[in-house]
């Protein structure tokens, strides 16, 4: 009977099919600021994309006496897990969002918390006031921090028309662009910040 090579046919190409549909697009490019030094503390993010994903858990270290990385872009229900990894007692809290005090946690330690709002958080440690971090928590998880040369990539975009933006902590700004995305394809953009 040809029923069953026929019926395996069709779920293959069904298969397929569905895997060109989930795959993404990506978007890169570079920020440029002026001035040149408030580049670090920048996040390119898609403002927003319907759809969800299950929560995931990041990282946040203290070594050398500062918050690494320095800025740390999750989604909304993200947990993030602030280790301490000097030789003194260091503790974390943010004034911002929910607003959270983790208490103080000495080297091999650890404490945890879960992004319930959408914002930036600033991330402080009340021992050592010179401390500073962000994390930029969005509606979705196509967000990216910039590296020191002011580079960024978003991978597994999905396919559609959205509205790419940039945050600064000092409030350096640069219009909103609306880009298309198409499947497996790159996409650049690039943003001059500015006050």
């Amino acid at each position: 009977m040809r029923t069953a090579p026929l019926a395996a046919s069709l779920l293959a190409a069904l298969a397929v099919a569905g895997t060109a549909r989930a795959e993404g697009g990506t978007i890169a490019g570079k920020v440029e600021a002026t001035p040149a030094k408030y580049l670090p503390e920048t996040v390119v993010y898609l403002k927003s994309v319907p759809g969800s994903r299950p929560a995931r858990t990041h990282q946040m270290d203290q070594r050398g006496m500062q918050f690494l990385p320095h800025v740390l872009p999750v989604t909304q229900g993200d947990t993030v897990k602030f280790l301490n990894h000097d030789h003194v007692a260091h503790n974390v809290y943010s004034p911002d969002g929910e607003g959270y005090n983790l208490g103080s946690f000495k080297e091999g330690e650890a404490a945890s918390f879960v992004f319930k709002k959408t914002g930036v958080y600033t991330q402080l440690c009340s021992i050592h006031p010179e401390m500073l971090a962000y994390v930029f928590v969005g509606q979705n998880p196509f967000a990216a921090a910039v590296d020191a040369k002011g580079h960024y990539v978003i991978k597994d975009v999905p396919a559609g028309t959205w509205q790419l933006a940039v945050w600064n902590a000092h409030k350096l700004k640069a219009p909103d662009r609306s880009v298309t995305v198409a499947a497996g394809k790159k996409l650049e953009a690039d943003f001059a910040l500015k006050r």
